[in-house]
């Protein structure tokens, strides 16, 4: 054994032999010569079983390397001590049992350590079962892929090789790719309806210098590929420190102001970074598509499997033209014409909009004379007061199951997706995989795994609900239809679940298209009546109310109790949480069966869809949420928490 190894490793044994030593020597200088004769006598026999002891630990060393030297082809024992690269043998827990000296010069020399875990924490089986075939480590400074073989019994022998200059080069490659940026000013045209064209030129202008000022803080080069749209080159380094400070252009431009009045305008980014330019280009297109689908003011960066997205604080901008609408009302007629019958589903656990809407369509349906169908559980459903209102007036037979609609299911059956546009969200994923032919309609910022082979995809975040979008493509119909009371009701419905009782999100599209319901026989008594509690969830949501604390102007709340209304109190109570003074988000925690759940609410100041995005959900700027699988509730809570310390920085 190296004196060095001794020394680092055996420092409490050295400093007794040295302090014995000098408590000899006192004595003796003290007179005491007897004793000091003893003293020296021990300490010599305390020093020669200790040779002798290690002396039997490098014969069994020796004969353990000389045994895996002989399994490694090596000519004899000693072969390991010259081997070229770094050896490194410990037994199973990683304790160093030898290595030899170049292991010493090379990977001890800035990282010392005596075991496999001091440099991989998940220790040397798993260090040796990704050695296999190489893994890439690192110790200290320094870069090594690993190569190891199990030998003996217990014992793993390791082979490092220094490849630190190879992944310096590499990293200096990755961070000087290339990365493509599309930047495009979202709300121009409703910029030039305020102000007139010689200011709407001096703000444009005024946003590309801020634009220009930023992306050369970075060394980006730019250039103009449309009136309100730019094209950036940058480095994917660069990138990453964008990343870091969360695209904080966005605030800029949001926060523009042109002779000290706010402008309201926002921008939104689109990010590539993988591949050569063409291939990042095509990236930032699809990235700059997920940004306007989730309502601009954003920046989405595409990567492999998925997108991150940075901002989405400003309400999407209203939309203010129905050629749109009419376009889609008189392409959906077209596809009626061709079915044989419809089948119409929202997302799982449905609720009010995505019942109302559904209804909605269903009316359109079979005023032009098809067989129309919503397939709902109605076990599971939000929405069971709507659903006993519909039976009490004669639309029980509306309604049907996944099973009974997949037996129903024909060739030409033509499939309509309302209140979701994500895949794995909506109530049969089976029906989806049936269909030839889809229709999208929903008002929820776009997520990752749309139904991206649609056929309408009639798509609007800045519509209230999927009901208000579902009324306007009924009024311009090819063919006016009646819808009557009970299907205004449920569009009514709907539209005052998603807005809060035209609190949130309700432009002047949203009261123009309440005004149509009103007219078409809705009765706002008969529909506050379908929002109302029996006492016993009344209790229950009091309760998760009182519950709530205080985080980062957030309130958030455990809710232990079990209840088959869970799922609506709940979401209830978060919008309740919202009434408290200084609280612009709520998230309430709870479980259903083995799922914990997280309902999430904003008032718009807190995009509450980013922060469900980084728990694995989704839903738009005001209203989301989050499931877990195997996990209680204390823990979803721990991970809510660490979200919004990164988010409320």
């Amino acid at each position: 054994m190296r004196l060095k190894y001794v020394l680092r490793n055996f420092p409490v044994f050295i400093a007794a032999i040295a302090a014995a030593v000098i408590f000899a020597v006192s004595t003796a200088i003290l007179g005491e010569h007897e004793l000091a004769i003893a003293e020296f006598a021990a300490i010599a026999a305390v020093m020669l079983l200790t040779v002798a002891y290690y002396a039997i630990l490098r014969k069994k060393k020796q004969d353990l390397i000389y045994r895996i030297s002989q399994d490694l082809s090596f000519k004899d024992g000693k072969s390991g001590e010259n081997f070229p690269m770094p050896v490194l043998v410990s037994d199973e827990s990683g304790k160093f049992i030898w290595f030899n000296r170049r292991f010493e010069d090379t990977v001890l020399l800035d990282n010392p350590c005596s075991k496999v875990d001091d440099f991989y924490s998940d220790g040397a089986e798993s260090l040796a079962n990704a050695a296999a075939s190489g893994a890439n480590i690192k110790c200290g400074k320094k870069y090594f892929a690993v190569y190891a073989e199990k030998v003996g019994s217990g014992q793993y022998i390791f082979f490092f090789a220094d490849n630190t200059k190879l992944r310096l080069v590499a990293e200096e490659f990755l961070r000087t790719r290339p990365a493509v940026l599309l930047i495009a000013i979202d709300s121009m045209e409703e910029v030039r309806r305020v102000y007139r064209e010689s200011d709407c030129a001096a703000i444009k202008n005024g946003i590309e210098k801020l634009i220009e000022n930023w992306l050369s803080s970075y060394g980006c080069l730019m250039t103009k590929s449309g009136e309100s749209s730019f094209i950036v080159v940058a480095q994917t380094g660069d990138v990453e420190k964008m990343v870091e400070k969360k695209f904080d252009i966005l605030d800029l431009v949001r926060a523009y102001t042109y002779n000290d009045a706010p402008v309201n305008i926002t921008i939104s980014i689109g990010v590539g970074a993988e591949g050569g330019v063409g291939s990042c280009e095509t990236q930032a297109k699809q990235a700059l598509d997920m940004a306007f689908g989730r309502g601009g003011d954003q920046a989405a960066v595409k990567n492999k499997d998925t997108y991150d997205f940075y901002g989405g604080v400003s309400k999407s901008v209203e939309r203010q033209t129905k050629v749109r609408t009419r376009i889609v009302a008189n392409a959906f007629c077209d596809l009626l014409e061709g079915c044989d019958k419809v089948m119409i589903m929202g997302h799982k656990y449905p609720d009010l909009d995505a019942l109302g809407s559904g209804l909605g369509i269903a009316a359109i349906a079979r005023a032009y004379g098809k067989e129309a169908y919503i397939v709902t559980d109605i076990a599971t459903a939000l929405s069971k007061p709507l659903i006993d209102y519909m039976s009490e007036n004669g639309f029980s037979d509306y309604i049907i199951s996944a099973e009974k609609a997949m037996d129903e299911w024909k060739k030409k059956t033509l499939l309509v997706v309302t209140d979701t546009h994500v895949k794995n969200f909506v109530e049969c994923p089976e029906l989806l995989q049936k269909s030839n032919t889809t229709v999208v309609i929903d008002h929820h910022r776009k997520s990752v795994g749309y139904i991206d082979d649609a056929v309408i995809f009639f798509h609007d975040p800045s519509a209230s609900s999927a009901s208000e979008l579902v009324t306007q493509m009924i009024q311009y119909l090819p063919q006016k239809i009646k819808i009557g009371s009970v299907v205004a009701d449920a569009l009514l419905s709907g539209i005052m679940l998603d807005t809060k009782n035209f609190v949130l999100r309700s432009g002047v599209v949203t009261f123009e298209t309440a005004a149509y319901l009103k007219g078409a026989g809705a009765d706002t008594v008969r529909v506050k009546k379908l929002f109302a509690d029996n006492m016993s969830a009344y209790k229950e949501r009091n309760e998760i109310i009182s519950a709530a604390h205080e985080y980062k102007k957030c309130a958030v709340s455990v809710c232990k109790a079990s209840s088959p209304q869970i799922r609506v109190i709940a979401a209830q109570a978060a919008d309740e949480l919202l009434n408290i003074k200084g609280i612009d988000a709520s998230f309430v925690i709870f479980k259903t069966g083995g799922t914990v759940n997280v309902s999430a609410r904003s008032l718009g100041s807190i995009n509450v869809q980013i922060i469900m995005e980084k728990l694995g959900g989704g839903g738009h700027q005001t209203m989301a949420a989050a499931q877990f699988k195997d996990e209680n509730e204390d823990a979803v809570k721990a991970k809510l928490l660490s979200v919004l310390d990164e988010f409320l920085k």
